[in-house]
């Protein structure tokens, strides 16, 4: 399969990379250390238009949801996929940075990746094709900084997300958060 993905260079949009090509995918990847940038709305999604999975992760203002957009236009019909890396801070409201401070910035990240998600419900309504799931990261040790005792490893997160989607063959997924917990539920 020929999988598209932006922000393929860090943090999670490099790990999908990394196990996807690992399991013998293609991989169309677009990020800005390779002179790429999602404000390029039409030039990105003539990038991805020859795929057939396109991972959205690469988040700068709300080109995220424009991308979305435009990809699904071209799509529109047509047997593929669309899956929409969001945040499980869209859910509530956000006050705090996570160093604890308050910062208008993680606000505006809330209401772009609310807006993404509020998008991809209204697709979803317009045609089956393309489908599009939206997966919320819990807490992700993406940054080199940040505690992998209170975050999830980047890899297992992403091996999560992979073992979700290819062990459910008759599954609609529209939305999951996949998130740490300290204790494995007994069952």
């Amino acid at each position: 399969m020929k999988i598209a993905i932006t922000g393929h260079k860090k943090g999670i949009g490099k790990e999908f990379a990394k196990q996807l090509s690992a399991r013998g995918h293609t991989i169309v990847g677009i990020s800005r250390s390779d002179g790429e940038n999602i404000r390029r709305v039409p030039h990105t999604a003539s990038l991805i238009e020859q795929c057939e999975l396109f991972i959205n992760n690469a988040q700068t203002g709300y080109y995220q949801t424009e991308l979305l957009y435009e990809v699904w236009k071209r799509w529109k019909g047509k047997e593929k996929y669309i899956w929409n890396i969001s945040s499980m801070m869209a859910e509530s409201p956000v006050n705090l940075r996570p160093d604890g401070q308050d910062d208008i910035l993680m606000s505006q990240y809330h209401s772009q990746k609310t807006t993404m998600d509020s998008a991809a419900r209204q697709l979803r309504h317009k045609s089956n094709w393309p489908m599009i799931s939206t997966i919320k990261p819990g807490g992700v040790a993406t940054q080199p900084n940040w505690s992998k005792d209170q975050k999830m490893d980047t890899a297992l997160w992403v091996q999560s997300v992979l073992d979700i989607f290819t062990h459910n063959d008759n599954i609609k997924i529209t939305e999951i958060t996949v998130a740490w917990i300290e204790k494995r539920i007994p069952i």
